[in-house]
C-alpha cells in the first residue's frame, strides 16, 4: 500500500509538472514547470497544503517500500553481482525522492524560495571543495547514465514485466505501452539536459549556467521556432505521460515476488 500511494503521488507530480508547461509554452499560465514551483502553485489552492501533505506522505511510502526492496529482495532477484547492484541503485533512488519530500516541507514552512538558485549555490560550493570540478563533472556523467537507461529499461520492456495486463484489450495494453515509452523518452531528455548543465558547470568552473527542471524544458524548446515548440510540447506530453503511467503501476504493478504472466508481458510487450 505504501509503494501504490507513492506512485500515485509522484505521479500527480509529474502529470502537473507536464500540464503546465503545455499551459505555459500555450501562454495561459507562467513558466513554472518543476517540482519546486508546481508545489509552490498546489499550495495557493483551496486545500493545497492538506494535498501537499498527502504527496509528500505518499513519497515517504514510496521510499520506505524501496528501502524494504533493496534489503530483503522481494522480487527474488539474488546475491549476483548485478542483482546487488540493482539493489544497492534501488536504495540510493530513495535520495532523489528524498528531495521531493524536503521540497514540499519548505514550501508548507513558507520558505520555499527559488530552487533553481539553491542548486546553483549548492554546486558552486561543491565547486570550490578540492577536486570539487571532478565532483561536479562525475555526478554529470552518472546523471547522463541514468538517463539513457531509462530508454533501455524501456526498450528491454522491464517497464511492463510486472504489471498484470491479462485481463485487458490489445488496445490498453498498446496504451499503457506507449504511455511507458513516451514517459521514460521524456526523462531521458530532462536528465540528459541537466547531466550537461552539471558538465557545463564543472568545464568552465561557474554554477551560473545551473537549471532545474523548468530551464530544462526551456533548453529544449531551442528558443522557440516550430521544432522548438515540437520537441518541447512532446516532452511536455511525455512528462505528464509518465505520471499516468505511474497511476497505471499504482493500480497493476505486482509488488510481491511472483512476476506477471509471461503471455501477459508479451503481451503487453507488443
Amino acid at each position: 500500500m505504501l509503494a501504490r500511494a507513492g506512485c500515485f503521488a509522484i505521479g500527480t507530480l509529474y502529470v502537473l509538472i507536464g500540464v503546465w508547461a503545455m499551459l505555459a509554452l500555450l501562454r495561459f499560465a507562467d513558466p513554472a514547470a518543476d517540482e519546486q514551483r508546481i508545489l509552490n502553485l498546489i499550495r495557493e489552492l483551496p486545500f493545497g497544503a492538506v494535498l501537499i501533505v498527502f504527496i509528500a506522505l505518499g513519497v515517504v511510502g514510496y521510499m520506505v517500500w524501496l528501502l524494504f526492496e533493496a534489503a530483503f529482495d522481494p522480487y527474488q532477484l539474488g546475491r549476483t553481482p548485478k542483482a546487488i547492484a540493482e539493489r544497492v541503485g534501488t536504495g540510493l533512488s530513495t535520495l532523489a525522492y528524498g528531495v521531493l519530500v524536503v521540497a514540499a516541507v519548505r514550501v508548507l514552512s513558507g520558505v520555499g524560495g527559488d530552487g533553481e538558485e539553491k542548486k546553483k549555490r549548492m554546486v558552486a560550493q561543491v565547486l570550490d571543495w578540492p577536486a570539487g570540478q571532478w565532483l561536479v563533472g562525475g555526478a554529470a556523467i552518472l546523471l547522463g547514465g541514468v538517463a539513457v537507461y531509462q530508454l533501455k529499461y524501456v526498450y528491454d520492456g522491464d517497464h511492463l514485466q510486472r504489471i498484470e495486463l491479462g485481463r485487458w484489450g490489445a488496445v490498453a495494453r498498446t496504451t499503457v505501452n506507449v504511455l511507458g515509452w513516451a514517459g521514460y523518452a521524456a526523462r531521458c531528455a530532462i536528465l540528459l539536459v541537466l547531466s550537461w548543465f552539471l558538465l557545463r558547470a564543472a568545464w568552465s568552473f561557474d554554477a551560473q549556467g545551473m537549471g532545474d527542471t523548468d530551464a530544462a524544458f526551456d533548453f529544449l524548446g531551442l528558443g522557440g521556432g516550430p521544432a522548438g515548440k515540437a520537441l518541447f510540447s512532446a516532452v511536455a506530453f511525455g512528462t505528464s505521460a509518465y505520471g499516468i503511467f505511474l497511476y497505471v503501476n499504482g493500480v497493476f504493478f505486482r509488488f510481491g515476488a511472483e512476476r506477471a504472466p509471461r503471455q501477459t508481458i508479451a503481451s503487453a510487450h507488443r
